[in-house]
């Protein structure tokens, strides 16, 4: 029984020390990767573009680039017109027309060319959020905290999805919060003869900080985000608490990617 024992441990060794180096191809289809939003300040007002690489390849932006990617947009709202955009100068982004900031209500129609690939989208930038009135709301957290909340009623066009970007104000030295943003779906009554809605929003801080104000960035865009960030968490319904499916796109053709219409209205709120 020993000697088949020190047998069989000699044959698993033997077995583990052979290593056959294997080269394996993994299947890929070069897309081009188009990602960004028309319709808001220069800052958000940016489009990327870029290329998938193989499943093995090493990350590389350089070999991401598209070098001869040509792209144009148009705008089918008021005072429509046909823009080329230009490229910017770290060669994976391209500069949105600065009329863009003021488009609303109305469709943006996205093409890419490069690497022999055409990829298009099209978007709604919908009206600016309307803010109807806000408030400051004092609580405490579960951990009993002290927070401070800021209620915000604002209008805005039905279906859209409405999200914020808040900077707190510290005796005047601003300090934005990175990764602080929020999303929900706007609430949508469909026996309403309305075309538009009204939904609150609720940005929060704890007051350890004690920020003297809040200043809010309303966004309102296209559902098509909406789906987007909903999808890859699935419905809910595994019975293992996750049922996830791959991001939903907007980007059509040869490409994949999000290219979404939104608008915005910035507020200042006094905290104390």
């Amino acid at each position: 029984m020993i000697k088949r024992y020190f047998a069989l441990l000699s044959i698993v060794a033997a077995l583990s020390s052979c290593q056959v180096p294997v080269d394996v191809e993994l299947p890929h289809t070069e897309r081009l990767v188009v990602d960004g939003f028309v319709g808001l300040s220069p800052e958000y007002g940016e489009l990327r573009v870029l290329r998938t690489l193989p499943p093995l390849a090493r990350v590389n932006v350089t070999d991401m680039i598209v070098p001869d990617a040509a792209v144009v947009l148009e705008w089918k709202g008021a005072q429509g017109g046909t823009f080329m955009l230009e490229r910017n100068p770290d060669s994976v982004t391209f500069a949105l027309p600065n009329e863009a900031e003021s488009w609303e209500d109305g469709i943006a129609v996205l093409r890419v060319q490069g690497i022999g690939k055409t990829a298009t989208a099209t978007t709604r930038i919908p009206g600016r959020p309307v803010v109807l009135s806000t408030r400051v709301v004092d609580s405490v957290s579960f951990y009993g905290a002290k927070m401070k909340y800021v209620l915000a009623d604002v209008e805005v066009d039905r279906s859209s999805v409405v999200w914020t970007q808040d900077e707190f104000m510290f005796s005047g030295d601003r300090r934005p919060l990175a990764g602080y943003h929020r999303w929900v779906v706007a609430p949508f009554d469909p026996l309403s003869s309305s075309s538009r809605t009204t939904m609150r929003i609720v940005a929060y801080d704890n007051t350890y900080l004690e920020p003297d104000s809040v200043t809010i960035t309303i966004m309102s865009g296209d559902p098509a985000f909406e789906r987007y960030l909903r999808s890859p968490y699935g419905s809910g319904e595994s019975i293992f608490g996750f049922s996830g499916v791959n991001p939903w796109f907007n980007i059509q053709g040869d490409g994949i990617g999000l290219f979404i219409g939104a608008s915005s209205t910035t507020i200042n709120v006094m905290l104390r």
